[in-house]
């Protein structure tokens, strides 16, 4: 039997072992180069593919890099995937210095901080303070900038309790420092007494603080790096942010659905049906193709404009984003009560986390992502769907924030939210995108199981795991759910 040279994206992805949005995800991104177009609607690609995106897949999962890191290796190294495995991991800087990033610092006026959090710093000696007669706080001129800022902080959102244990523990680390530098002081001064001792304290003070924000910055990247090595891949390049159904699970209906359909009908619920039901089996041609015969009669229809500007970011060349995210972003400010705008604006923003390495460009994302989060929650839909897909978005979002305390707990209540209303569910995809309940409960199953995993919960995880082996997905889903399902077995015998 002759060996192919050539294979279909369908081809590709089952020896592979990867969704079809994921290869189309790796070309965009510049990892594996352009497939062949032999027709309008038939591309090929190299058999030596299959080797190009195991490589990156190791890259991924055993040396932990993230796709930016990924994709400069091969730059630098002519496109060569055994590069991969064998060079050292570059180094970045990190793009923004302190002098760079824009801060409002309040004046100094008087600080509006609880009489409690003055007695608690004053407590721990952080702070130093007086009262006049008429009973008002004197602080000096450090403090008074500290409590200010303090303030400011928590105004932003920070909690007291979450200030109060970060300067606790600063506190004594700062106190090591000072006593190691302390001793270099000294040693330096009995081995080389100065006359201008002034001068060199003010110098030695400037390295130490120069070392430490460099440390810092260093530190903060590294952070951010982690960060993005946790993110499962899954989130960014299969089907709506979830696992791809196979073809024969969904595809008789949606044959069903086409049968109905006239040639130059205006059902715009049946043609969006069409589009989301393709994007579940990761075929987002066809889905761009029935969205396109709505933007044809009704160019205005909010959903089509989201779901056209969504699918084509997987299909559309790096250099296309840019004006796709414009596009994105004119949407969400025209139409700013729009839940479902607000919500995948928010994976705009999270997947932007995993293209720059930028530790305080991450963040900033990161707080838009959950900005947007925060104003699809004001505005959440009647609509049952509109309604699954938000808390859906909302969970995968806070489950994988694992760092952040609360984040978790967050993702799995968004879960149980969902989980919770499945009768209703399922009476409501009985009648309308009957196929999507075969997209919706493997993957609510699935990260559920993961989320419960994480939290240490792994009786509930088995339980949630176990169901989810009902289903029969796509490769990927079930090698992970065996996986989850050894690592709840393993913790739970441990325990």
């Amino acid at each position: 039997m002759a060996i192919k040279t050539q294979l279909k994206i369908g081809e590709l992805s089952k020896i592979a072992g990867v969704t079809p949005r994921t290869i189309r995800f790796y070309v965009q991104e510049g990892l594996l180069p352009q497939p062949e177009r032999k027709q309008k609607n038939l591309a090929l690609y190299g058999a030596d593919c299959v080797e190009k995106i195991q490589a990156i897949r190791k890259a991924q999962n055993e040396r932990f890099l993230p796709l930016v890191v990924i994709r400069q290796i091969l730059e630098q190294n002519r496109f060569d995937y055994s590069a991969l495995c064998d060079v050292d991991v570059p180094t970045f800087s990190t793009g923004s210095q302190q002098a760079d990033v824009d801060i409002s610092v309040p004046e100094i006026g008087e600080p509006d901080i609880p009489e409690e959090i003055v007695v608690s710093l004053k407590k721990k000696k952080l702070i130093q303070t007086s009262e006049k007669r008429t009973g008002d706080i004197i602080y000096s001129g450090d403090d008074r900038r500290l409590v200010t800022l303090l303030s400011a902080l928590h105004n932003n959102g920070l909690s007291w309790d979450e200030l109060l244990t970060s300067l606790d523990t600063i506190q004594g680390l700062v106190e090591n420092i000072a006593e190691l530098e302390c001793r270099a002081l000294l040693s330096g001064v009995m081995n080389n007494p100065t006359g201008d001792f002034q001068n060199l304290l003010q110098l030695e003070e400037k390295t130490l603080q120069s070392f430490i924000n460099k440390v810092r910055r260093h530190t903060l990247k590294n952070i951010m790096v982690r960060y993005q090595n946790d993110l499962d891949y899954a989130f960014l390049a299969s089907a709506d942010e979830g696992y791809a159904v196979q073809a024969d699970k969904i595809l008789p209906i949606l044959q069903t659905m086409e049968s109905t359909l006239k040639p130059r009908s205006k059902d715009k619920r049946l043609l969006n049906d069409l589009a989301l039901g393709y994007s579940c089996l990761g075929n987002l041609e066809d889905s761009l193709r029935y969205l396109q015969r709505i933007r044809r009669f009704s160019p205005d229809d909010l959903e089509t404009q989201l779901r056209w500007i969504w699918y084509q970011r997987f299909t559309r060349r790096q250099q296309d984003q840019k004006r796709l995210r414009e596009k994105m972003d004119k949407l969400v400010a025209d139409n700013p009560d729009y839940a479902m705008g607000r919500a995948f604006m928010a994976i705009w923003y999270a997947f932007d986390t995993l293209e720059t390495d930028d530790p305080y460009e991450i963040l900033r994302l990161t707080n838009r992502c959950l900005q947007e989060i925060e104003a699809a929650d004001r505005h959440l839909p009647e609509d049952l769907h509109e309604w699954t897909l938000i808390h859906y978005i909302k969970g995968r979002f806070f489950g994988r924030m694992q760092a952040v305390p609360g984040s978790l707990e967050n993702g799995i209540a968004a879960f149980e939210c969902i989980r919770d209303r499945q009768s209703e569910l399922d009476k409501y995809y009985a009648t309308q995108k009957p196929f999507f309940s075969q997209w919706l409960w493997p993957n609510i199953h699935l990260f559920l199981g993961i989320f419960y995993n994480q939290a240490g919960r792994f009786e509930e995880a088995l339980k949630v795991l176990f169901h989810g082996r009902e289903f029969k997905m796509l490769p990927p889903y079930q090698e992970r759910l065996e996986k989850e399902i050894e690592t709840a077995h393993f913790h739970e015998d441990k325990c």
